[in-house]
C-alpha cells in the first residue's frame, strides 16, 4: 500500500508491504525490512537489520510528532495537508469506490449500515491493526451500498471493507 506523507515539511512516498511477521517499506530506491512491535500505546519498538530503535508517538489533530534519535518529526498524511480535494478530484473520485483497510487488523467498529449517506471524511469503520485504532473515513459524499465485514473480522489490505457510491462535485461551471 503506498501511503504519501509530509515529513518534516517535505513530501515523502512510501511503499509499505506485509511480510510474514515484518514490513518491507520502499522509498524511492531504498528498501528495508522492519519489526514493529508496539511497547505502550505512544511508543513503537523498531528492529531494522541488528538495529533497535525506539519511537515515541504523539497525536494531534491531522498528524503525529514522531521523536525518533533525539529528532522530532511531524508527520501528515499528504491529502489532509492540502487542504481538501479540488471539484477535478471529487468529479474523477465519483462512481463506487471500495474501501479496504490500510494494513491488516480486525474490525473494531461498522459505523454506518447499508443505504446510509455519508459525508467526506465522515468515519466509516474502525480497524485495530498493530494495536492502534484507525479511523476508515469516506472519500466524499456517498452512500453505502455494501458492507462485506461485521465487527470482530480480521481483513487484510486486499479484500474491501465496504463499497461506497460517491456522489459527483458539481462546480458552478
Amino acid at each position: 500500500m503506498e501511503f504519501e506523507f509530509l515529513i518534516g515539511g517535505s513530501d515523502r512516498k512510501v511503499l509499505v508491504e506485509p511480510k510474514e511477521k515484518t514490513f518491507l517499506f520502499h522509498e524511492g530506491a531504498d528498501t528495508w525490512e522492519a519489526d514493529i512491535r508496539f511497547v505502550s500505546e505512544n511508543a513503537v519498538s523498531l528492529l531494522v537489520g541488528s538495529r533497535t530503535y525506539t519511537a515515541y508517538i504523539s497525536r494531534d489533530r491531522d498528524s503525529m510528532i514522531v521523536h525518533l534519535n533525539g529528532a522530532d518529526y511531524v508527520v501528515a498524511k499528504r491529502d489532509e495537508q492540502a487542504g481538501g480535494s479540488s471539484a477535478r478530484e471529487d468529479k474523477e473520485l465519483a462512481g463506487k469506490v471500495r474501501i479496504k483497510a490500510p494494513m491488516p487488523g480486525k474490525v473494531i467498529k461498522v459505523a454506518v449500515a447499508e443505504g446510509d449517506e455519508v459525508r467526506k471524511n465522515q468515519t466509516l469503520a474502525i480497524v485495530e491493526a498493530m494495536k492502534m485504532e484507525n479511523e476508515i473515513k469516506s472519500p466524499g459524499e456517498a452512500v453505502v451500498t455494501k458492507i462485506f465485514v461485521a465487527p470482530g473480522a480480521l481483513v487484510d489490505s486486499e479484500n474491501p471493507l465496504l463499497e461506497l457510491e460517491v456522489k459527483a462535485h458539481h462546480s458552478g461551471t
